[in-house]
């Protein structure tokens, strides 16, 4: 008791220490020219990744001297040893619940109202004009910029538009229902596999389940605009989750489950960019856990699969493949510079500060609790199950980089998803664990009845809705596209289509990204996506594919949301206004010709 006492003192005391020197963790600002907040503020990219990992390291280090040092123990990597035999009674219950529960997904998925409110013409046009530049001239990388992921960008809507044979908004909203759908469907699945692990009676897993999968699945809605703690982003993150739990009771050398883990190193990628970095980084720390449970041939399986994948993916590509690695290359090391919000100081009155504090406390707690385990043999907890909440506090300690590019509300609450995860499932165990004693089986069957009943009633089923689905399907996605445009949207796109006529192509110079879809010409460079763009390299590559156009749509109704392209895209600026002198205005928007 005495030494727990000590140890909490000094972790306080650590976390306090890594507060005041926050701001003293500083690279000298490197002269990028990439107009932006951290540019106005001499803030170098890595400043903030680096005052991250301090915070969390540090306590983390006083923690590990202390258990080393003062109280003389040693890890025990047997803790990450899964040896045990799952308790397999009951596991068979479990899965038709689950299965009952993804019933009831798919119920609700088919109740819920389509998204008819008009159209965010910045965010929802990176999901328009690409897919409908490369139907047309049928390239990836090479015709259009990806920010995130070619498929959430451009592939999955074009394969949208080519099986309905039909272009639209409501087919592009209905797509995004449907990585959401699939996204509660893996949480969902997650979560069963993570029961299988808690070494509690039958009764009291189908609680655990109940409960863990009501508070999960309640974190994430169907309003795609909202920011919710979870975002369909991370489905390869919780599929390399359930393939790796998956295979943790497995002992075959080589599975379909491992061969996946290898594929998700590629396909994360296409996906999404920042989310491939957490991936991989998992599929790092899984081979790791391998090597350590003397799985050499499961580890090797993994590497050989991302080999493979890795080279049929460069073969089939193509030409495009160099350009995918060019293009992530330039977000990786740009974006920041270009969008980045700097992140706010732990226990200061900054934007976002509180919440920030919140979240990293919350991961320093997790890893904390993940490496007790190292250190005693407690038989209260499967081997599994250590492994799983330590892979959890793993994944949360990674996501956090979603928020050290861009560190404002949204996308900071966006990186607790996983660790709500870790905290409800380590939090429900225990008490659960605690109470085992006192629950009688009758009692469980209640609870578990209850539970499902709030679970249902959550969903906010509508069967008025599920029996008209058919026809509310083909009324959002065959809706003309004008219905979803504001009266000023639809004036501009009246008055711009005759003025485009002898036009085979425009050029943005405006943050509405949407325009090249809506008036149906491609724009005339890769860059339509003009808020991405910000490097010298970038801007003179964009004035290099110039030379075939004749019209540039200047400015726009966005272009206040941060800095303005003229004032941040210099260089392109003056050579638009040197080459392209004549000058139309309609409403918001101005048109520049040459």
């Amino acid at each position: 008791m005495k030494n727990n006492i000590y140890l909490s003192v000094l972790l306080i005391f650590s976390i306090f220490f890594s507060t005041i020197i926050w701001n003293f963790i500083s690279i000298n600002f490197e002269n990028v020219e990439i107009y932006g907040e951290y540019f106005e503020n001499k803030h170098h990219a890595l400043n903030d990744p680096l005052r991250f990992i301090f915070f969390i390291l540090f306590p983390i280090s006083v923690y590990l001297f202390f258990k080393f040092f003062i109280e003389k123990k040693k890890i025990d990597f047997d803790n990450l040893k899964f040896i045990s035999v799952q308790n397999e009674k009951g596991i068979n219950n479990l899965f038709i619940l689950n299965l009952i529960l993804i019933v009831f997904l798919f119920l609700e998925f088919f109740s819920i109202e389509f998204p008819l409110n008009k159209i965010d013409i910045y965010h929802e046009g990176q999901k328009l004009s690409a897919p409908f530049k490369s139907l047309i001239d049928e390239k990836l990388w090479s015709g259009s910029f990806v920010t995130t992921g070619i498929i959430n960008e451009n592939l999955g809507v074009k394969f949208i538009w080519k099986i309905l044979n039909h272009q639209s908004i409501g087919s592009m909203r209905y797509l995004h229902l449907i990585y959401i759908l699939f996204f509660k469907l893996s949480l969902l699945i997650l979560i069963y596999l993570i029961s299988k692990k808690v070494s509690l009676n039958q009764h009291l897993r189908f609680i655990f389940y109940s409960i863990s999968a009501l508070l999960t699945l309640y974190l994430i809605d169907y309003d795609v605009g909202s920011a919710d703690v979870f975002s369909y982003r991370d489905l390869p993150i919780i599929l390399c989750l359930i393939f790796f739990f998956e295979n943790l009771n497995n002992q075959k050398n080589i599975n379909l489950s491992l061969i996946l883990i290898g594929l998700l190193s590629v396909l994360s990628f296409f996906w999404s960019i920042d989310r491939a970095i957490i991936v991989n980084f998992l599929i790092i720390f899984i081979i790791l856990i391998l090597l350590l449970n003397n799985r050499y041939k499961s580890a090797i399986s993994i590497l050989v699969s991302i080999i493979i994948f890795w080279l049929i993916f460069y073969v089939y590509l193509g030409d495009e493949f160099e350009f995918f690695v060019s293009n992530t290359i330039s977000v990786l090391k740009n974006q920041n510079y270009i969008h980045g919000i700097i992140h706010p100081q732990p226990f200061s009155d900054m934007p976002n500060s509180s919440r920030a504090t919140k979240s990293l406390l919350l991961i320093i707690l997790s890893l904390l609790i993940s490496l007790s385990f190292l250190f005693n043999k407690k038989n209260r907890y499967s081997d599994t199950f250590k492994i799983t909440i330590i892979s959890l506090a793993f994944v949360s300690f990674c996501s956090y980089l979603y928020a050290l590019g861009r560190s404002d509300g949204g996308h900071i609450k966006q990186t607790t998803g996983i660790l709500i995860l870790f905290f409800s499932t380590f939090i429900f165990f225990n008490l659960l664990k605690f109470l085992e004693k006192f629950f009688k089986k009758n009692f469980s069957i209640v609870a578990i009845l209850v539970l499902f009943i709030i679970f249902i009633f959550n969903l906010k089923i509508d069967f008025k809705n599920v029996y008209s689905y058919s026809d509310r399907f083909n009324d959002f996605v065959f809706l003309e596209d004008k219905e979803y445009l504001s009266e000023d949207q639809n004036y501009l796109l009246e008055n711009m289509k005759p003025l485009l006529e002898n036009y085979n192509c425009i050029q943005l110079f405006t943050y509405d990204a949407a325009l090249p879809y809506l008036l149906k010409k491609p724009n005339c460079t890769k860059y339509y996506f003009i808020y991405s763009l910000g490097s010298v390299t970038d801007q003179n590559e964009l004035i290099k594919n110039m030379d075939n156009t004749d019209l540039v749509i200047y400015s726009g109704q966005t272009d206040n949301w941060g800095i303005s392209p003229q004032k941040k895209l210099t260089i392109v600026n003056n050579y638009i206004n040197s080459e392209f002198s004549k000058t139309q205005k309609i409403l918001d928007w101005k048109i520049k010709l040459r």
